[in-house]
């Protein structure tokens, strides 16, 4: 072969590699295809971890934490971890002003400590929407800003970061995730 016609096969190679998408040589699918159901509803550090005791001051009585605390600052916007539709914005006597989100008909997020609510009850929210902004120091499980975000399954609150946090690319082979009518399946 011609030192020529290996160069520009060489060029037209790469090129195509820049311009063909990203996922064409990956099995069994690329990992945007897979959509997680739940995403960090506001990037920070983790204040109060889910089940952590600590004192409530108003009760005078020690309490397991129902959620997670993430650190932030006044006025930061928060994102609906996934889609559903609000079905409560309000004021909850330990998080001040509160918005839960009702993903399916067993699964729920809540939001608490926040400055301002801009979702109302019935609202569709996408995952990634801005739902509110935090600023209330409303929580006696932590006197920093910060966001109370917990999730609700059929009743019984679970570590949101152990759910958040799953890898779903390295077991997309055993299961495939379907959003239908802004809810998840798993197959």
């Amino acid at each position: 072969m011609n030192l020529k016609y290996l160069k520009t096969f060489i060029c037209i190679f790469f090129i195509a590699l820049f311009l063909l998408p990203s996922n064409i040589f990956t099995y069994p699918h690329s990992p945007a295809e897979y959509k997680k159901p739940f995403i960090y509803p506001l990037q920070g550090e983790i204040l109060t971890e889910f089940r952590e005791e600590y004192f409530d001051i108003e009760k005078s009585a020690y309490c397991k934490h129902t959620g997670i605390d993430i650190s932030g600052n006044p006025g930061e916007r928060v994102l609906a971890a996934g889609n559903g539709t609000v079905s409560y914005t309000g004021f909850s006597p330990t998080g001040g002003r509160t918005v839960v989100i009702r993903h399916n008909t067993m699964i729920r997020t809540t939001y608490l400590n926040l400055q301002s609510i801009y979702v109302i009850k019935g609202d569709s929210v996408m995952q990634g929407d801005i739902i509110a902004s935090i600023g209330a120091l409303d929580d006696p499980s932590c006197s920093e800003y910060h966001l109370h975000f917990g999730i609700i399954y059929d009743g019984a609150y679970l570590d949101p970061v152990q759910l958040l946090n799953i890898d779903y690319y390295s077991i997309s082979r055993f299961l495939r995730l379907e959003y239908i009518q802004r809810d998840f399946r798993i197959y």
